[in-house]
């Protein structure tokens, strides 16, 4: 059992490499199955060749996931910021899009309880591809930001997870072994950034005077009024805003699809001072 209710009972090493580059994932291969019968916990290897090999293994987990498979899940590949995992010896790439798809259906079945970690170049490109109108692809994931060297994760896979399992606080083993060389990405902070950032673009200034101007014409039209007096102006512009004003009711509406039933562990006051400061930094560079 790991930290914050995280139930994981298995890793899951899903490499996709060229022959040329299997020597040291081989080796940590091998690391990691004596670790795991030592510390009892499952760990399987799968080799994907194609995009449709990976999203097929990924509906493949899913189903098991329905049946209590929780697993970290953790790619030995290539990736490109652009055009997502690259998958040998196809040659193909899984952009990061589908990638997200697929790590969906896997953590909607695990009740928001997947973990993703990522040696892979870029890796951490997969996060841009949240959306909060849908689940989130993962519990957490770590991955690199930038190319990293196969020499890198070599040294640092069998202690990371040793640290893991015998700890059971994955987020403790990140920052003793990984951090900083990768970086580790929250579903929970990914949701308060994500609701910070909108309410400091379009809830607040400038912005969110030119969106409410927008709705207030849109309604009018809607109910057919072509030149509104004063007094319908006002009550369209009352109304707009009231109903436009940042409040727990962004939290509430998208918490419960992204989080798939977790709770967000924050209230409105906490994520309107996240958006404030955002709104500080935004000021300050504009001033620069």
């Amino acid at each position: 059992m790991l930290s914050d209710n995280l139930a994981i009972n298995s890793l899951l090493w899903i490499r996709s490499l060229g022959a040329h580059e299997l020597n040291p994932s081989r080796r940590m291969v091998e690391d990691l199955q004596t670790l795991a019968a030592a510390d009892g916990f499952t760990f399987e290897e799968h080799v994907v060749e194609c995009p449709e090999d990976l999203l097929a293994l990924l509906g493949i987990i899913a189903r098991r996931a329905d049946e209590g498979l929780r697993p970290i899940l953790h790619f030995d590949c290539h990736g490109s910021r652009s055009d997502g995992l690259l998958l040998e010896p196809s040659g193909e790439y899984l952009d990061w899009p589908r990638l997200a798809d697929g790590l969906r259906a896997v953590n909607v079945a695990t009740a928001n309880n997947l973990c993703c970690v990522f040696g892979v170049c870029f890796g951490l490109h997969m996060s841009f591809e949240l959306r909060l109108s849908k689940p989130s692809p993962y519990y957490l994931t770590i991955a690199p930001e930038q190319e990293i060297l196969v020499g890198q994760l070599e040294q640092s896979t069998l202690p990371f997870y040793r640290e893991v399992f015998s700890s059971g606080n994955i987020t403790s083993a990140y920052s003793k072994v990984l951090r900083p060389d990768l970086k580790l990405f929250h579903c929970k902070e990914v949701f308060a950034r994500a609701l910070a950032t909108y309410i400091a673009n379009n809830c607040v200034g400038r912005a969110a005077k030119r969106r409410q101007e927008r709705m207030v014409t849109e309604i009018l039209q809607q109910d057919g009024i072509v030149s509104p007096s004063s007094e319908q102006l006002r009550e369209a512009r009352a109304k707009i805003k009231a109903a436009l004003a940042p409040s727990q009711t962004i939290i509430d509406q998208f918490a419960p699809t992204f989080l798939i039933g977790r709770e967000p562990g924050f209230g409105y006051p906490e994520l309107r001072k996240l958006a404030d400061g955002y709104i500080r930094l935004k000021q300050a560079r504009a001033n620069i």
